[in-house]
């Protein structure tokens, strides 16, 4: 039985949508399974009007829970020209989920180099695609940690220019996701993620306006005919008093709850993961993930391998975890860690049995 996930106070109708390429009776039959209609989730897509890719998408991840694996993710930098090293170093294993920022994808595209065909065919190779959302500051058009402008509730005044610049981006970002519609690929889309931290010009937005805004997002994909979705909101757990918390932020609809959680391996070097706030967050979930994990300014020496012993040994069932790629804060992405690649091989498919 498929049973339909809340919908409560959206305007316009309230109609979401993002997804990514899955299928019903594993990865690699996801279009199969959507042209047959045969996906069948526990909990269908919180947009109305979900396209078969998304709702074979959520399928897959209720699978994926049903037998308890855990799908693995990779992040790339797609506004790089070699963004799929990250992948090309895991060979031959492969993640389960791709993750990209659809900020970088049309820079990327701007820039003339776009990766969407690369995404576009690993997703029909099997792969779920991700993505988050790291907006530009819309009052000063500085980058997403660009603090100097945060009064988010401009966003909600169509007079402003804040709020003209905003939903304009949100519209380019709506058009390339559109393309992977058309493409028959889904996305699970983490717009304006860990609100409730400081590091963001949209961290600490009051909770109501936060939910408008992602409430206005959802209508407004609905409005553009993108319906290839499922929305994934990505906490900041409350491990200091300044952080929100994020049960007060959470969207009204969402397909995916999740927390965003490193390890600052500089004052902690032994390899942990943190888990605040995930049971609070999972008792209100339609489904639960660990949409970012690893550690902060690693050197390499923290093992992955951490995520699953973590997960198993509090008896958690995450229906994924993604790590992000190698930055400016040290080594993060699975084949620069200790134990990596071993750790991936050993989840067949990208999966890592919980049981």
């Amino acid at each position: 039985m498929v049973v339909r996930s809340r919908v409560i106070g959206l305007t316009l109708g309230a109609l979401l949508a993002i997804g990514l390429t899955a299928a019903c009776g594993g990865v690699s039959s996801a279009a199969r399974s959507a042209e047959d209609g045969n996906c069948q989730p526990r909990i269908a897509p919180v947009d109305p009007l979900a396209n078969p890719v998304a709702v074979c998408a959520a399928s897959t991840l209720d699978q994926w829970h049903a037998q308890r694996s855990m799908g693995i993710g990779q992040q790339l930098n797609v506004s790089s020209t070699d963004f799929a090293l990250p992948l090309k170093a895991l060979e031959p294993s492969t993640p389960a989920l791709i993750g990209f920022d659809l900020e970088e994808l049309h820079d990327a595209i701007e820039a003339g180099n776009d990766p969407s065909d690369e995404l576009i065919a690993r997703a029909k190779a099997g792969a779920l695609l991700t993505a988050t959302w790291h907006a530009r500051n819309p009052q000063t058009g500085g980058n997403f940690d660009d603090r100097s402008w945060t009064d988010t509730a401009q966003l909600l005044n169509a007079k402003s220019p804040s709020s003209t610049a905003f939903w304009a981006n949100w519209d380019k970002q709506l058009r390339n996701l559109k393309r992977f519609q058309s493409a028959g690929v889904a996305v699970i889309v983490s717009p304006m993620h860990e609100a409730g931290g400081d590091w963001f010009w949209w961290g600490g937005t009051k909770p109501v306006v936060y939910k408008q805004i992602w409430a206005q997002m959802q209508a407004r994909a609905s409005a553009a005919g993108v319906h290839n979705l499922l929305w994934a909101f990505a906490a900041a757990p409350k491990t200091r008093k300044e952080i929100v918390n994020p049960l007060a932020l959470l969207p009204h609809a969402v397909d995916v709850v999740g927390i965003d959680t490193y390890q600052q391996t500089r004052t902690n070097p032994v390899p942990a993961v943190d888990i605040t706030d995930y049971k609070s967050l999972a008792a209100r979930a339609p489904r639960m993930a660990i949409t970012e994990v690893g550690p902060h300014g690693s050197d390499g020496s923290w093992t992955p391998s951490v995520i699953t012993s973590t997960v198993k040994a509090n008896n958690l069932s995450p229906v994924y975890a993604r790590l992000w790629f190698d930055d400016g804060d040290g080594r993060k992405q699975i084949a620069s860690l200790k134990g990596g690649k071993e750790w991936l091989a050993g989840c067949p498919q990208g999966l890592c049995s919980l049981k």
